[in-house]
């Protein structure tokens, strides 16, 4: 069992970890703690949230997410920051994550835009931030999922979990779990600084210059080729003799 006290005494960032064995979403109750503060004029508490097991996951776009009991780190942090941050945050959480994976296990993770985490062309970790902004404030919902242990193909197919992938340090969930909350603690108080988070996410991401590549927006489809992504963070995407820039979307690698 974690013990939370300990490992809330060498945080930095983070102020409280609650630990719940089973919930339908630490999400849902992240949104609640937010609701909770704005409803009453109280600060947003630095936080994580994690759950042995969630019920009714889901990730981008509504789509259910399988976080089965002891197969992953299911967790949601609440965070404070300014508004101007707001637009960089997926791409810094992105390699916060990646560089969880390959400095704590040495796995060759990388990152498909914009924040998806990927070993060998299979997912093992996702993120999905929500936020409410007042003034110059993003208060922040930020669900993040690792696969662990292995996870029943049917369920998830395209999945693959630290278990399979680390090459050193892996000792099970309980400390990949404290080792992730350390991690993220230690990058959140970093400060965010806009050249220093895109140099990283370009030196972590799975693609490459010219590589055939195609976007759903909606109802409309892109295809064309990796041109890399601008000073916000955007996709770019060659079509012809047109560079079409996209800030939000799904991207398939071909």
């Amino acid at each position: 069992m974690i013990d939370t006290r300990a490992v809330v005494g060498r945080l930095h960032t983070l102020e409280s970890l609650a630990i719940i064995p089973r919930v339908a979403s630490t999400n849902l109750i992240a949104r609640r703690v937010l609701d909770e503060c704005l409803d009453n004029d109280l600060s947003l508490p630095q936080a994580i949230i994690i759950a042995g097991e969630q019920f009714a996951g889901r990730g981008r776009n509504e789509r259910a997410w399988s976080s089965p009991a002891g197969k992953g780190i299911y967790a949601t942090t609440l965070v404070t920051r300014p508004a101007n941050e707001l637009a960089l945050f997926p791409l810094a959480m992105a390699n916060i994550m990646t560089t969880y994976l390959r400095e704590r296990f040495d796995i060759a993770a990388g990152i498909k835009w914009p924040n998806d985490v990927l070993v060998e062309g299979r997912k093992i970790a996702g993120i999905l931030i929500e936020a409410r902004v007042q003034e110059e404030r993003a208060q922040m919902i930020i669900g993040t999922g690792i696969n662990v242990e292995p996870i029943e193909r049917d369920e998830r197919p395209d999945a693959i979990s630290i278990r399979e992938t680390a090459r050193r340090g892996y000792s099970g969930i309980e400390s990949a779990t404290v080792a992730f909350i350390e991690h993220l603690d230690a990058r959140l108080a970093q400060r965010l600084e806009r050249r220093a988070v895109l140099d990283e996410w370009r030196s972590l991401t799975i693609h490459k210059i010219g590589d055939r590549i195609s976007s759903i927006i909606g109802p409309r489809s892109i295809a064309g080729t990796w041109d890399g992504i601008d000073d916000q963070g955007r996709a770019l995407i060659r079509s012809g003799a047109e560079t079409i820039a996209i800030s939000a979307g799904e991207v398939i690698v071909q």
